[in-house]
């Protein structure tokens, strides 16, 4: 039977079976059910025809055990058909499936065939447990289902005939019908899709070798019917046949694999862009090994760092992978493109580094090859995941992908595109100075020589833009890279030779001074810098003044490793920023708390492990009707000793540690929990929560907000993230395309402390909200008639106008609500509703709220 390749898995479609838990699995089971269902409905079938014997059956009586070898060989001999992406694996099963229709009866047939191919699922191929359930499940439907049909077509012929021939193509077609639509239904449950129309062409359609395997399992019918003895016959022509057409394959295989390298040659060198070129590469390692993917990974002379990985998925598009390395990936680095050794890491090995490697990133099997350049290894060259389930990759691979990568590596060096490459993952993409990751090979550098004594010390400056925001809200974001490219040469001018400019994201760029010890030289390049900003510069037709906040620190007077100088020269930047000084250097009076944050972040990270954090929620309530439908989560932490952790405080030590993306999990975790027991009380509660700017780089979040929401069996609209515009400002492009695949998903988004930033109706348009909240700052001096009146009033119908939900903060009296809602906002925060209350404490609340009449405001014209 044959095994069609599905395009979208890269993988026979069964393989699918592997890779989610579930609900996924769940319908799975729901499939093995329904055959087996469907095997119970042909034997019942079966039992009213009754078995109807041949004049064939009575000549040869094969057993079980014969079929089940049968059929096992038919699973381990195979043969690969290959059409361009598709693969296909006929493995022959119609040949011992049809002779046990005319010479066995029917419950040895299928226990053959069950023990046959069980063995080899569990033994040869290592299937999963549910993958086997699933194969066995559907060979016992498609045997009952052929066995009668065969019966029922037949009929009770006087002899062997034409109506027995067309009753084994029947029965043999027929199942395979049946098992291209369960495996269709499989790929639909793991896809996300079931598209019913090329299902069922595919069923039809998609097994095109079946009939000529069917009439090959005739002849040897015809032929042992007339004589036993022609066994020894058929068994040579078969083995003749298969050895002769794997001959064949392999002089084929090999004639296309040369074909594919000439034109894999001619591709490369007629390139001329890198994107083009790395395109090529992987597009033809994928097509000439048949596999899932290809990646090249680009490593610094020596083979010592990564410089950048690019990746063909099975999607056919071209990304780059940017992340921290895994230990695993170090080891095959250091394995691949230090000792400049080529790895061969075929399906089932043992061997313990490779199958780590392996289970780390979800493969079952990869080939990685050295790419060499003049001056040593430039990168590796991997595929990954065979298309198919039965052959894993061999040696003859391994020479074609080292062939692959000779050709690759020449044409990388062409035009100097690797010196391109290298440059572009080591400078800023806007600026073209040294990025973050330079900066800090550069300082490292530096910190060496000054604990060798080479160098008596280094200083490291960080330099804030003030006002950049304003200018990217006011001219828009192509106006506010104009002014950061001429920020960066105005620093580059100003430090000259004496160190080196780097931009380490947004608005802020980094200075590294090497060989300096003395203050005075070190701060009269600083000031240098700021008055090189004082002159405006024109963007537009106008003229726009900004500003810089810079900080210093000095090593080894303030640290002697880089990521604790960068830290202290941050906080010396935001010291100069809050005191409004423009220029600090570290002093030890800026970071007193030090000792006490050390401690916290050990003891916050105890206290995600063991649940020590919890979460209070406060009730929003229809502003015109009272009606509460939803509550903002607020996560609590109460110290056993300090007591009352301020969130201010641990959540700035959460974002620094690296922990706010295992707190931002635990509270989304808790509220989620909340809302579907809520749920199950009758409360349609929605639940909103925050999200720091940190999270709003975290490219898992989104795989994790997926991920809850199924956990708890909550709808995505029933929870909403909040967001500062000064969180979405770190990063705005990454921040708004996680923000669109978040809105995708169905969750809804607000803007948090609308109004006290740098908020503008552009800003508005650009994100995909449904919500504003006016920040309490404003709320709470509604009442005494200042200009905060007009600019609740000026928000109110801002979000109106574009049709947001308006969410006002710090509600703390009756008359401020009726204000509020004379002005047509739409949802009430604060104390007056409630003041925040443990989670397991809102049901009584609402318990004890709902029998009475829901508070109401007193509503006014305008």
């Amino acid at each position: 039977m044959n095994e069609p390749h599905d395009p979208v898995t890269g993988s026979a479609p069964s393989q699918a079976l592997t890779r989610s838990l579930g609900r996924e699995t769940s319908l799975v089971l729901g499939i093995v059910g329904v055959l087996l269902a469907v095997s119970a409905v042909c034997w019942w079938g079966f039992s009213l025809v009754g078995a109807l014997p041949t004049p064939q059956s009575f000549t040869v009586q094969l057993p079980w055990w014969v079929l089940a070898a049968a059929f096992a060989c038919t699973e381990l001999v195979v043969l690969h058909i290959q059409v361009k992406r598709e693969a296909q694996t006929v493995s022959l099963s119609e040949l011992p499936l049809v002779l046990g229709l005319f010479f066995a009866a029917a419950p040895a047939l299928l226990i053959g065939r069950l023990v046959g191919s069980a063995l080899v699922f569990v033994v040869h191929r290592r299937s999963s447990p549910l993958k086997t359930v699933f194969n066995l499940a559907l060979i016992c439907a498609e045997t009952s289902l052929a066995v009668v049909t065969f019966q029922l077509v037949a009929g009770d012929p006087a002899g062997f005939g034409p109506q027995s021939w067309i009753a084994a193509y029947a029965g043999a077609l027929l199942a395979n019908v049946l098992g291209a639509l369960a495996i269709g239904l499989v790929i639909a449950v793991y896809e996300g899709g079931l598209r019913l129309r090329v299902l069922l062409v595919e069923s039809v359609v998609g097994q095109p070798t079946a009939p000529m395997v069917v009439t090959l399992a005739l002849l040897a019918v015809i032929s042992l019917s007339v004589t036993v003895q022609s066994t020894w016959l058929l068994l040579a022509s078969a083995t003749v046949l298969l050895f002769g057409y794997r001959a064949y394959a392999a002089l084929s295989d090999r004639h296309l694999s040369l074909e594919r390298l000439y034109h894999f040659s001619q591709v490369v060198t007629n390139s001329p862009e890198i994107n083009e070129v790395l395109d090529s590469v992987l597009s033809e390692a994928k097509d000439l090994l048949r596999t899932e993917q290809a990646e090249v990974v680009f490593v610094a002379q020596g083979g010592s760092v990564t410089l950048a990985r690019v990746r063909l998925g099975v999607d056919g598009k071209l990304t780059r992978v940017e992340g921290e390395e895994r230990p695993e990936d170090i080891w095959l680095r250091e394995t691949v493109a230090k000792d400049s050794a080529s790895l061969l890491m075929q399906r089932g090995s043992r061997e313990p580094a490779t199958r780590r490697w392996l289970d780390i990133h979800g493969l079952r099997e990869a080939i990685v090859v050295p790419l060499r350049g003049s001056a040593g290894i430039i990168g590796t060259l991997a595929v990954a995941d065979r298309l198919g389930e039965v052959r894993t990759f061999d040696r003859e691979d391994l020479l074609l992908l080292e062939t692959v990568g000779n050709h690759a590596s020449m044409a990388l060096q062409k035009g100097e595109l690797i010196d391109q490459l290298r440059h572009d993952a080591l400078h800023d993409a806007l600026t073209s100075l040294p990025n973050r990751v330079n900066l800090q090979r550069h300082l490292a550098e530096s910190l060496d020589d000054v604990a060798g004594d080479r160098s008596p010390g280094t200083a490291v400056m960080i330099l804030d833009l003030d006002g950049f925001k304003d200018v990217n809200d006011t001219l828009g974001h192509q106006q506010g890279d104009l002014l950061l490219i001429e920020v960066a040469e105005r620093l580059v001018t100003a430090v000259g030779a004496h160190g080196l400019v780097g931009r380490l994201g947004g608005d802020e760029f980094c200075v590294i001074l090497s060989g300096v010890i003395d203050e005075e030289p070190i701060l009269r390049i600083a000031r240098r810098m700021l008055t090189a900003l004082e002159q405006p510069i024109v963007l537009d037709g106008l003229e726009i003044q900004v500003s810089g906040s810079l900080g210093i620190a000095l090593a080894p007077m303030h640290a002697t490793e880089s990521a604790a100088l960068l830290k202290r020269a941050d906080m010396a930047m935001y010291d100069a920023k809050t005191s409004a000084r423009g220029l600090r250097i570290y002093e030890s009076d800026i970071d007193t708390n030090s000792p006490r944050r050390l401690t916290l972040v050990g003891e916050l990270r105890t206290a995600l492990q063991n649940g020590g954090l919890q979460i209070n929620v406060q009730p929003q309530a229809n502003c015109a009707t009272g009606e509460v439908r939803s509550v903002e989560v607020l996560s609590r932490w109460y110290h056993p000793e300090l007591g009352t952790v301020s969130p201010d405080e641990f959540i700035p030590i959460a974002e620094r540690s690296g922990l706010i993306g295992t707190l931002t999990t635990s509270v989304l975790d808790a509220s989620l929990a909340a809302c579907a027991q809520w749920r199950a009380m009758d409360l349609d509660i929605n639940v909103a929560v925050n999200l720091s700017a940190r999270s709003l780089l975290d490219a898992d979040l989104v795989d994790d907000v997926t991920r809850l929401l199924r956990r708890h069996s909550v709808p995505a609209h029933m929870l909403t993230l909040e967001v500062t515009e000064s969180a979405v400002m770190v990063d705005p492009a990454r921040a708004t395309a996680l923000l669109l695949q978040l809105h995708e998903l169905g969750t809804r988004l607000s803007v948090d402390d609308f109004g006290t930033g740098y908020s503008s109706l552009s800003y508005l348009q650009r994100l995909p909200v449904q919500e504003v909240k006016i920040d309490r700052s404003f709320v709470i001096g509604l009442r005494e008639g200042s200009d905060d009146a007009t600019i609740v009033r000026s928000i109110v119908d801002l979000g109106r106008n574009l049709g947001l939900e308006v969410v006002a903060e710090g509600v703390e009296d009756q008359p401020t609500w009726d204000l509020l809602a004379a002005m047509g906002c739409t949802v009430v925060q604060g104390w007056h509703l409630s003041r925040p209350m443990p989670v397991n404490q809102f049901s009584d609340w609402m318990a004890e709220r709902r029998p009475d009449v829901p508070m109401r405001p007193t509503l006014r014209a305008i």
